[in-house]
């Protein structure tokens, strides 16, 4: 393949369609023809994870620093009233390591999000939980949030985005049985 043929793969697709046009002009006989799903999904799943922390970080209220503290914070509030879980509840949802998980509590109850603190079901189990205004700039900033995804899927037919979310659902399943 040509750097001609290469450019016209830049010019006419998306930087996947480029990297695999490289590779066709550098290794012929490489099947590299994964990456048409895969290198898709990392570079969307990293466009997204930037797209979405620029506008946590950008919202109106109390700041979120990243995707990772919103994770948390969607999981507290999807838990319903109380809106509390103890660490290893949210450990579990989140798939994150206990120090991560620290870290993440750490700096979103210095910045108002939570409070912690025990269980009034077991005084030896810690419960955290949103406070108050936490919960009512999150509720602001998650409605926010589901509209930029609406926003960014707009470019997708309703059965496309059908269609992409049942072959997702398929591969996850397989890679969260993987990971057992």
């Amino acid at each position: 393949m040509s750097k001609d043929d290469v450019n016209k793969a830049v010019s006419d697709g998306d930087s996947v369609d480029a990297m695999l046009a490289e590779w066709r002009s550098e290794w012929p006989e490489l099947d590299v023809s994964s990456s048409v799903v895969v290198a898709r999904l990392l570079r969307a799943a990293r466009l997204l994870d930037e797209l979405f922390a620029t506008r946590l970080r950008r919202s109106e209220g109390m700041p979120i620093a990243n995707v990772g503290d919103f994770d948390l914070l969607q999981a507290l509030r999807r838990s319903g009233p109380p809106y509390a879980l103890t660490p290893g509840q949210l450990r579990r949802a989140l798939e994150v390591s206990s120090a991560g998980l620290t870290g993440r509590l750490n700096r979103l109850e210095r910045e108002g999000w939570i409070e912690r603190g025990p269980s009034p079901v077991d005084g030896r189990s810690i419960l955290v939980g949103l406070t108050q205004e936490g919960r009512a700039s999150f509720d602001r900033t998650v409605r926010r949030h589901f509209s930029l995804e609406q926003d960014v899927l707009s470019v997708l037919e309703p059965r496309e985005r059908a269609a992409i979310a049942d072959a997702l659902r398929k591969l996850l399943v397989s890679l969260e049985q993987d990971a057992r």
